[in-house]
Formats: structure tokens, sequence, C-alpha cells
């Protein structure tokens, strides 16, 4: 595993993930404008923006708790069973805290939580 590629993919994802959400807040402010001179702002439109900026923060903080970890000398390990994480998970998905099982295990948490 080449931590120095994976770290800066990592660094790549967390640039590209802040422009992501400056250029969403930027059109959120013009939606606000927008409102404030009566122009009709769909339901759907802030929806959208809220679901964009919830998804791309949440894998930003993920993105920096990886890079976190590196520095620590923990990256590669699960953050819940301390196992390693599978290489072909880390080079799919570089920011993944967990190894597949317990991966699973969060995501049968989630969907058996109430909304």
């Amino acid at each position: 595993m080449n931590i120095e590629n994976l770290q800066q993919r990592l660094r790549d994802k967390e640039r590209e993930l802040l422009a992501d959400m400056t250029r969403t807040e930027a059109e959120a402010r013009d939606s606000r404008i927008a409102e404030v001179n009566d122009l009709p702002v769909s339901s759907e439109s802030k929806e959208s923006w809220f679901r964009e900026t919830s998804s791309d923060w949440s894998v930003f903080t993920q993105v920096r708790d990886a890079l976190h970890r590196i520095e620590t000398g923990t990256y590669g390990r699960c953050v819940d069973c301390g196992r390693s994480i599978d290489e072909a998970r880390i080079e799919s998905l570089p920011w993944t805290p967990y190894c597949a099982a317990d991966e699973r295990a969060h995501e049968r948490e989630d969907a058996s939580s109430p909304l």
C-alpha cells in the first residue's frame, strides 16, 4: 500500500469537496437573494441543496479523519475492531474508516434506525 499516493488522493478529494461546498453555498446564497426578490425557489431545489451539502460534509469529514489516521499511524486499520482494512477496499475508498464487516454492520444499523 502506497501511503504517499493515498495521502495525495485524500488531499485532492479534500480540495474537490471544499470547492463543491463553496459552490453549493454560493448557489444557496443566490437562492436566498431570489427569495427576497420574490422570485420562486422550489422546495425541491432547497432539498437538493441540503442533501448535497450533507453528503459532501460527511465525506469531507471522513477524508479529514483518514488524513489524521495517516498522521497518527493508524491508517488502514478499522476504527471499530482494529483489524486491517483490505487493500482493495482502501484503494477504492481511501477515506473508509471500517473493514467490510463493520461497514455492513453500520449499514444495517442505519437501515433499521427510524427516520
